[in-house]
């Protein structure tokens, strides 16, 4: 577009000169040489119309058609002056505007400048039409270029019929140059333009183009004129001069398609390597892709995806024509779906994203990835982002477990002492808020007898009669109330919320359930227990531990003031003598 701007303002520039020096008859500035044609008002002024358009063209916008009207109009003035040499008559004569200020000559234009103006106005016209139309424009450009060549070499041979017979009739040097300079402006603004393509194309091709045009051009020519010079100077004959201008001409363009087509050779192996390279590892990329045991996911800006691997397939048990073309929030469960497009927009925004994320198989099945995730942007290109993952179902799966193994009793399920410490110590600072008490008790629960069982049927029979206890104190609590086993017959319990209810009514409740459990069981023992209660004051800053030595305290009071609970278990006789089962009080 530089070029086209360039090469516009400089006909311009030219033109309107050499008009200025047509009407104040400046001889050194309408001629270069006094034996050579001077370039006519009309003439100068059919170039300066013709780069007003161009220059007009390159702004863009609504003086395209102002362009189109200059184009019309040079091709006016030439296909006239064309019709006048056809006819043998004047159809415009000459009048003031455009005729020397010395009147020395007729206003009528050269034969080839007539030509060059018609072809120029038709391109002028054409390059602001469509594609087809404007591969004409750059056809016509390229032969307004051969002719003005033609006229150069006339000039440089002294050719005269190749630009006019006399001083009035040819075209003018300055006229050749700026036909050259417009047409290459036509090219250069040609939007369609095949050869402005292939010049400043990255490619083989362009880059022998660029290496093989200046010196085929200029080579043959300077030849041609060293051969024409040495002649007329009686160096030699026409058949030794064509000879020796031959085989110069030859020998040095054989010499340069030679050098530049060794330059093409090693940039073409430099290509081939770095194709076969990328080909390399593009296959390296793919066997990963293909043969990665981690999820590999792209997809766009929007959550469509458009290529995963066998390993994502596998994990969401699903076909590749399932998963391409559908949205990344459609593998989420409902109640994550919302998430999906605060992730993108965060990778849109940062260029990267981690973190775990809930997908739901085709057997409905959830599956969790711990993700990672890039934005690739190109130029030229849609971004997309690549996704890379693993499952880690089964790791968060087990970190549950150990959790919950960590923080509950393997025999009863119930929390074990650091589960209830830790749940515990959260609820006493909620008590020592003022906005979320709701008071608390706390209960130390003790299962009699378990030596006795433990050594008369065993321990398993010691244990399923501990695991009675935990299922009987726990049914009688609240789903808000925490109790865990504290030792190895030991239980503490802590109700919450229980202000209004009465701590002795819980006790008792665990009373009547056990008594209902020794009723219905068909064990060769009976259990019972001995609670102890020690209201919990907010106010109260003392350790937890020291709260549930209170409360161990408080059962053991308790376990005295209940006489007789060491004779409710009667071990058997080992005589055979009929046994009794031991009676609750």
């Amino acid at each position: 577009m530089r070029i086209a701007i360039g090469c516009s303002i400089a006909a311009l520039s030219v033109a309107s000169v050499a008009m200025l020096a047509s009407w104040v008859d400046a001889g050194p500035l309408k001629g270069l040489f006094e034996a050579i044609p001077t370039m006519m008002p009309n003439t100068a002024l059919g170039f300066a119309v013709a780069s007003t358009g161009l220059l007009l063209f390159l702004k863009g916008g609504p003086r395209k058609a102002t362009s189109s009207i200059c184009g019309m109009f040079v091709g006016l003035i030439g296909s006239v002056t064309l019709a006048e040499y056809l006819t043998g008559t004047r159809i415009v004569p000459d009048g003031p505007l455009v005729t020397a200020a010395d009147n020395s000559q007729s206003d009528q234009l050269p034969l080839v400048t007539a030509f060059n103006f018609m072809v120029l106005g038709v391109s002028l016209v054409a390059l602001s039409g469509r594609r087809p139309v404007r591969r004409i424009s750059e056809g016509l450009a390229l032969l307004i270029l051969t002719v003005a060549f033609g006229a150069a070499l006339g000039y440089v041979y002294g050719a005269d019929q190749l630009y006019g017979v006399t001083r009035y009739n040819g075209i003018p040097v300055h006229a050749v140059a700026l036909f050259f300079v417009l047409a290459i402006g036509l090219i250069a603004a040609n939007q369609s333009s095949s050869i402005v393509r292939l010049l400043t194309a990255d490619s083989l091709g362009g880059m022998a183009a660029r290496r093989l045009l200046p010196p085929v051009i200029l080579i043959p020519t300077l030849i041609g004129w060293l051969r024409v010079a040495g002649q007329n100077s009686g160096l030699y004959d026409t058949g030794f001069g064509t000879a020796i201008s031959m085989f110069t001409c030859v020998v040095l363009m054989v010499g340069i398609i030679l050098y530049c087509s060794k330059r093409v050779h090693k940039t073409d192996r430099r290509r081939r390597a770095i194709e076969v390279e990328l080909i390399e590892k593009e296959e390296r990329f793919r066997e990963l892709f293909d043969y990665s045991q981690g999820m590999m996911c792209i997809h766009d800006l929007e959550g469509r995806i458009t290529t995963v691997n066998p390993a994502t397939m596998r994990s969401l048990e699903y076909g590749l024509d399932e998963i391409v073309g559908r949205n990344l929030a459609e593998f989420l469960a409902p109640e994550h779906q919302a998430g999906v497009s605060t992730f993108l927009r965060t990778i849109a925004s940062q260029g990267l994203a981690d973190g775990i994320l809930p997908l739901q198989a085709k057997s409905g099945r959830q599956v969790m990835w711990k993700y990672h995730c890039i934005l690739v942007s190109q130029p030229g290109k849609e971004p997309y982002i690549i996704g890379h993952a693993q499952d880690v179902t089964e790791l968060i799966n087990a970190r549950e477990q150990m959790k919950s193994l960590s923080l509950t009793d393997d025999l009863t399920g119930l929390y074990n002492r650091r589960g209830f410490l830790a749940m515990a110590e959260q609820q006493l600072k909620l008590e020592r808020s003022d906005r979320t008490a709701r008071g608390v008790t706390l209960m130390f629960a003790d299962l009699d007898g378990l030596k006795k069982i433990n050594d008369v049927y065993g321990h398993t029979a010691g244990s399923d009669a501990i695991v009675g206890v935990a299922r009987i104190i726990k049914s009688a609590l609240r789903d808000a109330d925490l109790v865990a086993r504290w030792g190895g017959d030991e239980f503490v319990i802590l109700t919450i919320g229980s202000r209004d209810e009465n701590a002795d009514v819980i006790t008792e409740r665990i009373y009547d359930r056990i008594n209902e459990y020794n009723a219905g069981s068909d064990k060769p023992y009976q259990i019972a227990c001995s609670i102890g209660i020690a209201p919990l004051n907010p106010e109260d800053d003392r350790a937890f531990e020291s709260l549930i030595a209170e409360a161990d305290t408080a059962m053991y009071a308790e376990k005295r003031r209940r006489k007789g609970l060491a004779t409710q278990f009667t071990p058997p006789d080992m005589a055979g003598e009929s046994t009794a089962r031991p009676a609750w009080p």
